[in-house]
Protein backbone atom coordinates (compact mmCIF):
# COMPACT_ATOMS: atom_id res chain seq x y z
CA UNK A 1 0.00 0.00 0.00
CA UNK A 2 1.06 3.80 -0.53
CA UNK A 3 0.39 6.96 0.88
CA UNK A 4 0.13 9.86 -2.04
CA UNK A 5 0.63 13.88 -0.42
CA UNK A 6 -0.96 16.36 -2.66
CA UNK A 7 0.43 19.83 -1.38
CA UNK A 8 -0.80 23.09 -3.42
CA UNK A 9 0.82 25.85 -1.84
CA UNK A 10 -0.10 29.51 -2.38
CA UNK A 11 3.60 31.65 -1.36
CA UNK A 12 3.91 35.36 -2.43
CA UNK A 13 1.51 35.21 -5.41
CA UNK A 14 3.07 31.66 -7.01
CA UNK A 15 1.44 28.67 -6.30
CA UNK A 16 3.45 24.99 -6.37
CA UNK A 17 2.71 21.36 -6.83
CA UNK A 18 4.10 18.83 -4.92
CA UNK A 19 2.73 15.36 -5.21
CA UNK A 20 4.96 12.47 -3.18
CA UNK A 21 4.15 8.58 -3.31
CA UNK A 22 5.54 6.12 -0.68
CA UNK A 23 5.21 2.70 0.52
CA UNK A 24 2.97 3.22 4.04
CA UNK A 25 2.39 0.74 6.93
CA UNK A 26 -1.39 1.41 8.10
CA UNK A 27 -2.70 1.06 11.39
CA UNK A 28 -5.91 1.53 13.36
CA UNK A 29 -5.99 2.49 17.28
CA UNK A 30 -8.49 4.10 19.36
CA UNK A 31 -10.56 5.05 16.52
CA UNK A 32 -7.25 7.16 15.14
CA UNK A 33 -5.42 6.13 11.53
CA UNK A 34 -1.53 5.38 11.93
CA UNK A 35 0.44 5.97 8.82
CA UNK A 36 3.80 5.02 8.78
CA UNK A 37 6.86 6.01 6.19
CA UNK A 38 10.17 6.90 4.65
CA UNK A 39 10.10 10.20 3.34
CA UNK A 40 12.87 10.52 0.47
CA UNK A 41 15.31 12.02 2.98
CA UNK A 42 14.88 8.46 4.56
CA UNK A 43 13.26 10.10 7.50
CA UNK A 44 10.34 7.94 9.30
CA UNK A 45 7.46 10.05 9.22
CA UNK A 46 4.55 9.44 11.13
CA UNK A 47 0.46 10.98 10.99
CA UNK A 48 -2.05 10.42 12.84
CA UNK A 49 -4.98 11.47 11.79
CA UNK A 50 -8.73 11.40 13.39
CA UNK A 51 -11.71 13.17 13.04
CA UNK A 52 -11.21 16.48 14.29
CA UNK A 53 -7.41 16.66 13.89
CA UNK A 54 -4.06 15.59 12.45
CA UNK A 55 -0.69 15.62 13.90
CA UNK A 56 2.52 15.03 11.51
CA UNK A 57 5.55 14.12 12.99
CA UNK A 58 8.74 13.81 10.77
CA UNK A 59 12.06 12.57 13.04
CA UNK A 60 14.42 14.21 11.41
CA UNK A 61 17.25 16.43 13.19
CA UNK A 62 15.40 17.92 14.64
CA UNK A 63 12.32 16.41 14.99
CA UNK A 64 9.46 18.57 12.82
CA UNK A 65 5.82 18.47 14.26
CA UNK A 66 2.78 19.83 12.21
CA UNK A 67 -0.38 19.86 14.10
CA UNK A 68 -4.17 20.59 12.38
CA UNK A 69 -7.14 21.00 14.76
CA UNK A 70 -10.42 21.14 12.98
CA UNK A 71 -11.47 24.12 14.86
CA UNK A 72 -8.88 25.62 16.44
CA UNK A 73 -5.22 27.18 15.69
CA UNK A 74 -2.50 24.62 16.18
CA UNK A 75 1.14 25.40 17.18
CA UNK A 76 4.13 23.61 15.00
CA UNK A 77 7.94 23.36 15.61
CA UNK A 78 9.70 24.19 11.78
CA UNK A 79 13.32 23.25 12.03
CA UNK A 80 14.89 25.62 9.67
CA UNK A 81 18.33 26.45 8.45
CA UNK A 82 18.36 29.35 11.32
CA UNK A 83 16.59 27.11 14.08
CA UNK A 84 13.13 25.91 14.50
CA UNK A 85 10.74 28.31 13.92
CA UNK A 86 7.42 28.28 16.01
CA UNK A 87 4.31 28.79 14.26
CA UNK A 88 0.47 28.17 13.87
CA UNK A 89 -1.64 26.46 11.39
CA UNK A 90 -5.60 27.76 10.91
CA UNK A 91 -7.35 25.25 9.35
CA UNK A 92 -10.38 26.55 6.90
CA UNK A 93 -11.09 23.25 5.85
CA UNK A 94 -10.80 19.37 7.92
CA UNK A 95 -12.38 16.61 6.12
CA UNK A 96 -11.21 13.08 7.45
CA UNK A 97 -12.68 10.47 4.59
CA UNK A 98 -12.03 6.88 6.64
CA UNK A 99 -14.46 5.38 3.70
CA UNK A 100 -12.11 6.83 0.84
CA UNK A 101 -8.78 6.69 3.49
CA UNK A 102 -8.94 10.33 2.45
CA UNK A 103 -7.61 13.65 5.05
CA UNK A 104 -8.12 16.73 3.08
CA UNK A 105 -6.79 19.83 4.45
CA UNK A 106 -6.76 23.31 3.73
CA UNK A 107 -4.69 26.01 6.47
CA UNK A 108 -3.10 29.09 6.66
CA UNK A 109 0.80 28.76 8.44
CA UNK A 110 0.45 32.21 10.42
CA UNK A 111 3.59 33.93 12.67
CA UNK A 112 2.74 33.50 15.66
CA UNK A 113 2.71 36.94 17.61
CA UNK A 114 1.42 39.09 14.25
CA UNK A 115 -0.73 36.37 12.92
CA UNK A 116 0.81 37.47 9.41
CA UNK A 117 0.14 34.64 6.86
CA UNK A 118 3.28 33.06 5.65
CA UNK A 119 1.38 30.88 2.81
CA UNK A 120 -1.59 28.62 2.19
CA UNK A 121 -1.74 24.92 1.53
CA UNK A 122 -4.14 22.82 0.25
CA UNK A 123 -3.47 19.67 1.41
CA UNK A 124 -4.85 16.11 0.67
CA UNK A 125 -3.33 12.71 2.12
CA UNK A 126 -4.53 9.49 0.75
CA UNK A 127 -3.57 5.93 1.14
Amino acid sequence: MNITIKNQIQLDGETELIKQVYPVQVTEKNDQIYLVYQNEENEKVIIKCGVEELVMTRYSTPKSIMRFHKDNPALVAIPTPIGTQHLMTETDLYHFDIENNRVRINYQLKQIETEAVFADYQLEIQW
